[in-house]
């Protein structure tokens, strides 16, 4: 499948999805949406993927929405470009497909990450950024309702007051105090950067994938139910993986002091 907004690329179970638009700092169009929609669809269907790393082409991960879209959409007739191509849900659900993968997905934060390009790395189950990335919900700055899942990812990951903090002020922040915050995982001095989502990529892809993808789903659910409803559910996803050839060879590679090999059996 070919792309023009997107690339994608696969090694070893490790598929890497980059944002392809350097030019305009790989700000976000309906047409990118699109095709991040095919890109999840691609990667959903693909058996032997273990992880998904998103990036961003050149200097940023990703500065939002396009300006020209968004310029269009608040009625600014001299603007010429793309609109929102619907409702913004629409332009939210064509980036956030990515919550549809069973699979771990890491947001590979190469640089600034603002508006909804910081939305969409929050949709992401882990988020690693050089240590000179910048990173903002500068909505409010622009007039603007925040969205993309932004009201929902934000206090959910650092608290209510916190996230108030940024949404009230629309501030920009840098890497080592978004971690501070727990917006991060981590930082990386940007020498080291590719290094290190390799290193995390390949521990994760090594992991037991069917073991991998139910422990996901489950994170999820457990911010919604109970703990008596989540023993009952992991009793029940225990019992199965007990049953699958990667358990076996998980508790034999231990008994035999060796790396195991899982083959997502």
């Amino acid at each position: 499948m070919t792309f023009e907004h997107i690339r994608l690329s696969r090694e070893a179970g490790i598929v890497t999805l980059t944002f392809n638009r350097p030019e305009s700092r790989n700000a976000m169009t309906p047409a990118m949406g699109e095709e991040m929609i095919r890109a999840v669809q691609e990667v959903r269907g693909d058996v032997t993927a273990r992880v998904l790393v998103v990036t961003g082409e050149g200097k940023a991960f990703s500065s939002g929405g396009d300006l020209a879209m968004l310029a269009r959409d608040a009625g600014l007739g001299n603007e010429s470009g793309p609109t929102m191509a619907g409702s913004p849900r629409d332009f939210y659900n064509r980036f956030l497909a990515i919550r549809q993968l069973a699979i771990p997905t890491i947001a590979a934060i190469n640089g600034h990450a603002i508006g909804a390009g910081l939305c969409f790395a929050l949709a992401c189950d882990l988020r690693i950024a050089v240590a000179d990335a910048k990173m903002g919900m500068t909505f409010t700055k622009l007039g603007l309702h925040p969205g993309m899942g932004a009201t929902f990812f934000l206090p959910r990951l650092i608290g209510t007051a916190r996230a108030c903090e940024l949404f009230f002020t629309g501030r920009v922040i840098d890497a080592a105090e978004a971690e501070r915050w727990g917006i991060l995982n981590r930082v990386v001095r940007r020498e080291e950067f590719p290094a290190a989502i390799a290193s995390l990529s390949r521990e994760i892809a090594g992991a037991a994938p069917i073991a991998v993808r139910m422990v996901k789903k489950a994170i999820y659910r457990g911010t919604e139910h109970s703990l008596d409803d989540m023993l009952d559910y992991e009793s029940l996803q225990q019992s199965i993986t007990f049953t699958t050839d990667d358990a076996r060879e998980g508790i034999r590679a231990i008994m035999e002091k060796r790396t195991p090999s899982f083959a997502g059996k």
